[in-house]
């Protein structure tokens, strides 16, 4: 085990946009069908290049609701020793992830624990509790609850976490079978050091939620992997900025910087806009892009590994034999099923392609919108605010106080609170886990639970979840603003960096 150690410094290069695999968690709502998530069958049909679409009527407004159960009654002390199979799924400014498989019911859960930013250690200081009440007030409502993966508040020994924490460190895909293996890993390995612990402080606090890189089984026949695409599909509608003349989307500001600051080697072509645009050929561009250049916007899981990433890229043409090894499909089969199954449409029609209000770009695109100021003014709006305010909007559960009224007002510091709010849908990734299924499974499955998609004589279950769904604070908003800046004065000197994302209209 020796030899699979690497330092905290090369780890820490790794995953830092991730809060992967089955984070950001929302909503506990035990019954069976919320945990099997959105099952739909997909068929993929023979592509071609036409068709236009939008998203259909606007932005729907967020239904009232909370998670069903709320926070349990008194918080489980988890045994690691009652699970096997550990592995890391990855890390984000604000956590890191660890999966695992329960030995009793055979089901993978991820654990989520709190990250000290300015370490990149495990923190004792968790805010489960917060988060937990973040989704569920400010959150959830924007959501169909199939979306949400639903998370419950847990409690480790710390030093089990000490333990837990060296998992990160270990070589990607990597997998530990039993928890004492962990005890072999040298100490000085672990994000958790025993010299960071606070005295008197004997337990930690994690959120638990299911592994949403695994399909569940709910349906009878499945053949071939689990492939799992985390997308992150950031901010969908374009937004003027006073002071930047820009004809570029956010996101792709953003991405200028962190080319220039040698984040990435080369620019992608991925534009957001592209992909909520509802136009059949977009989208399809759009997630080619993302294939052949993820920057940290999508990972690709086989059976839960990671095969393809910023730091573990495949070949164009390695692709479709890594993901479908038996020859079940293609890549372009699994780019069409992805444009189906977000745009929540049965099916693709060339001329008559669109994005549905049901679907989960539609309610992320809805989330995003509450934010009427956009980065610019938000940062101004900040600047101005009273000290002791500033103060409490960097603190980063400020907004798990507040309730969905707060999109009612129309003061600085609620529209300073609104753009908070709507950025948390803008950082958010969407997990899609797709299945070949044959077609006499298709046939049989019920229409309850179940949407037949064709597409070219290949069928998918697909299993969506919205992940990665964290508050933010101003903090997050300073930094932002000082990143798009860069990008925006890069542009204004060299417009040929990226090109446009709109067509910029004279006033």
């Amino acid at each position: 085990m020796n030899s699979c150690k690497i330092s905290c410094d090369s780890r820490l290069r790794f995953a830092l946009d991730f809060v992967r695999d089955s984070v950001s968690l929302i909503a506990w709502r035990f019954s069976k069908r919320c945990i099997m998530g959105t099952i739909a069958f997909v068929k993929i049909a023979q592509p071609s290049l036409s068709g236009v679409g939008g998203v259909d009527g606007g932005i729907t407004q967020p239904q009232h609701g909370s998670f069903e159960g709320g926070m349990p009654p008194s918080t489980q002390l988890v045994d690691p020793r009652d699970y096997r199979s550990f592995c890391f799924r990855g890390e984000g400014r604000a956590n890191f992830v660890i999966s695992a498989k329960n030995e009793t019911t055979g089901l993978r859960i991820v654990w989520r624990f709190a990250k000290q930013r300015k370490s990149g250690l495990f923190t004792a200081k968790a805010r489960s509790e917060v988060v937990n009440n973040y989704m569920n007030r400010l959150i959830a409502p924007f959501f169909s609850p199939q979306y949400l993966v639903a998370p419950r508040m847990v409690v480790f020994r710390i030093e089990d976490v000490h333990h837990l924490g060296k998992i990160p460190s270990l070589p990607t895909n990597l997998k530990v079978e039993n928890f004492e293996e962990l005890f072999q890993v040298p100490e000085k390995s672990s994000f958790f050091p025993l010299s960071s612990i606070p005295k008197n402080c004997t337990r930690i606090s994690a959120l638990e939620m299911i592994d949403a890189t695994r399909i569940p089984k709910e349906i009878g026949t499945f053949f071939g992997p689990t492939i799992t695409i985390e997308i992150k599909p950031k901010q969908g509608f374009y937004q003027k900025h006073a002071g930047f003349p820009l004809a570029h989307c956010n996101n792709c500001v953003l991405q200028i910087e962190k080319c220039s600051s040698d984040a990435f080697d080369t620019m992608y072509d991925f534009c957001p806009l592209d992909l909520y645009s509802g136009a059949i050929d977009r989208m399809r561009q759009s997630l080619e892009a993302l294939f052949k250049n993820p920057h940290r916007n999508l990972r690709v899981f086989v059976n839960g590994d990671v095969v393809h990433s910023d730091e573990r890229l495949l070949d164009w043409d390695q692709m479709t034999e890594t993901v479908f090894p038996d020859g079940g499909g293609t890549i372009y089969h699994l780019i069409d099923a992805l444009c189906c199954c977000m745009a929540g449409q049965p099916s693709i029609n060339e001329q008559n392609f669109s994005i549905a209000n049901h679907s989960v770009i539609a309610q992320i695109l809805a989330g995003q919108k509450v934010d009427t100021i956009g980065i610019a003014k938000a940062h101004s709006v900040y600047a101005k605010l009273p000290l002791n305010v500033q103060l409490q909007l960097k603190e980063r559960g400020a907004l798990a106080k507040r309730t969905l009224n707060l999109l009612t007002e129309t003061d600085d510091r609620a529209l300073l609170e609104q753009y908070l709010l709507a950025a948390t849908m803008k950082d958010c990734s969407i997990m899609a886990s797709l299945r070949l299924v044959p077609a006499h499974a298709v046939d049989s499955a019920s229409p309850e639970d179940t949407t037949i998609v064709t597409i070219r004589g290949v069928y998918f279950a697909v299993s969506l979840k919205v992940v990665d769904l964290d508050p933010k604070s101003a903090k997050n908003l300073v930094n932002a603003y000082e990143r798009f800046k860069s990008g925006a004065i890069l542009l204004a000197k060299d417009s040929s960096l990226r090109r446009p994302c709109v067509q910029m209209q004279e006033e």
